[in-house]
């Protein structure tokens, strides 16, 4: 049984306005995005994800010829996945689940990262910031922690040993997109392709770990006297964002935003079979599992998938712009 967010019976909302989602990346206030369609069921079958995949002409051959990707937000993967024969077919249907959710995190990060560079090019021209300026990015010093809120607790005020250029220096580091193919790889590496339990029982595409937390899901392999557990989420929307935030916030993966911040600078695009080899911390087994994110993404043409756009809000032929 999927998580209390789903709704008692099949469901496929084709919106006339936008679907709003407000869920953040850290725990300040979101910005809003914005959905066209949205699939929402328990038990959610196959054949309703791709009956309105269909009537989209959505698929992810056609997305790697240049189509633009609907902004359809799935909640769950399908519950009857695993009963899908044709393996190809399986891979497809979670790759065209998830792929809008990783271009819409994108989205919402790119939205703050251009928040973050205005201000640079304003304090650059020798001009103050606003009051509500300051406290916008005190707000996502917060939001992306180059502020610890156990330092810190007061947004409203930049801590004195950090000034205002400091500030934008770490986020213009951290507040940045992650390469599609990376995050589509990592969420079948880390849910079996959708048929994981942690997946099924609690919307975990991305393995986070958690501490002490009775709501996560305990790994059955978990010796005694360990704590951890696997994080559950409301939906696959809300790992993704979850996923992101770890990836652009926690300690251990600062070579992995160096990486990918000297390709902005010097490229303006994401190689996601690259910044894989920054991700030995990312599980236990070390190089391994980086050789294993580089076969799914070679093996399964995600780089493809690093030039994938969403559609534009409101349409419904989901076409390029």
């Amino acid at each position: 049984m999927r998580n209390s967010a789903a709704v008692a019976s099949t469901t496929i909302l084709w919106a006339i306005a936008a679907v709003l989602v407000g869920q953040s990346l850290g725990p300040q206030t979101p910005q809003p995005i914005h959905w066209d369609f949205e699939v929402s069921a328990d038990p959610l079958p196959v054949a309703a994800v791709e009956d309105t995949f269909s009537k989209l002409d959505y698929d992810v051959s056609h997305v790697r010829r240049g189509q633009a990707v609907p902004r359809i937000l799935v909640r769950t993967i399908p519950d009857d996945l695993g009963q899908v024969p044709e393996v190809d077919r399986r891979k497809d249907l979670f790759l065209a689940a998830v792929l809008p959710l990783a271009l819409a995190v994108n989205e919402q990060i790119s939205a703050e990262r251009e928040e973050v560079k205005a201000m640079a090019e304003k304090i650059a021209l020798g001009r103050d910031l606003t009051f509500l300026e300051q406290q916008e990015l005190n707000r996502l010093a917060h939001v992306y922690r180059v502020i610890d809120d156990t330092d810190d607790a007061d947004a409203d005020k930049t801590p004195p040993d950090l000034s205002a250029n400091d500030l934008i220096d770490e986020l213009m580091l951290r507040a940045a997109p992650l390469p599609v193919s990376l995050v589509l790889a990592q969420a079948a590496e880390e849910s079996a392709w959708g048929l994981s339990r942690f997946a099924s029982e609690g919307n975990a595409l991305y393995g986070q770990w958690v501490w002490n937390d009775g709501l996560g899901i305990i790994p059955k392999s978990r010796a005694d006297g360990q704590t951890h557990s696997v994080r559950a989420f409301r939906d696959i929307y809300e790992s993704t964002l979850s996923y992101a935030h770890n990836l652009n916030t926690h300690r251990a993966y600062s070579a992995f935003r160096n990486v990918r911040a000297n390709m902005l600078n010097t490229t303006g695009r994401l190689d996601g079979f690259a910044l894989a080899g920054t991700l030995t911390r990312y599980s236990g087994r070390g190089q391994a599992y980086v050789s294993s994110l580089r076969n799914i993404i070679r093996s399964n043409d995600l780089s493809a998938l690093d030039r994938a756009q969403l559609g534009k809000p409101g349409s419904t032929s989901a076409t390029a712009t």
